[in-house]
């Protein structure tokens, strides 16, 4: 592999299925040069509403950074995939709290998510030289 896996016991068990991780089944993000990609996460708590999902999942988002010294700033693109377009602007309203000024790019997705229950996955690429 060309990239380090960052792979730390905090990201490990803030992650909503730890035992993927601990397998080895995927990184929950990799380091590549000067970028981190931030494999698609889903909330834990998957009674939250699309917004407190989507901020869970950011939380998450910002620790994996955290782990190489970067943070949401560095962020500068996001692919969010959603069950339903009706709460898009929950999703959006919870983006830019952590994006307030210079969002990344972003692409939106409607689609089927593997876990009963969540509304909401997103994956994340940050670069910072």
């Amino acid at each position: 592999m060309v990239g380090k896996v960052i792979r730390s016991e905090a990201l490990i068990e803030a992650h909503p299925v730890p035992e993927l991780i601990r397998s080895g089944a995927f990184a929950p993000a990799v380091r590549a040069g000067p970028s981190i990609y931030v494999s698609g996460c889903i909330a834990n708590d998957l009674s939250k509403s699309m917004g407190g999902q989507t901020e869970e999942i950011f939380d998450y988002i910002q620790l994996a950074l955290a782990e190489e010294g970067f943070s949401m700033a560095d962020v500068v693109k996001l692919q969010a995939f959603i069950t339903d377009i009706d709460q898009y602007g929950e999703y959006s309203a919870a983006r830019k709290k952590y994006f307030p000024h210079e969002p990344p790019a972003s692409t939106t997705v409607i689609a089927g998510i593997i876990i009963p229950g969540a509304l909401i996955e997103i994956e994340a690429v940050a670069y910072k030289e």
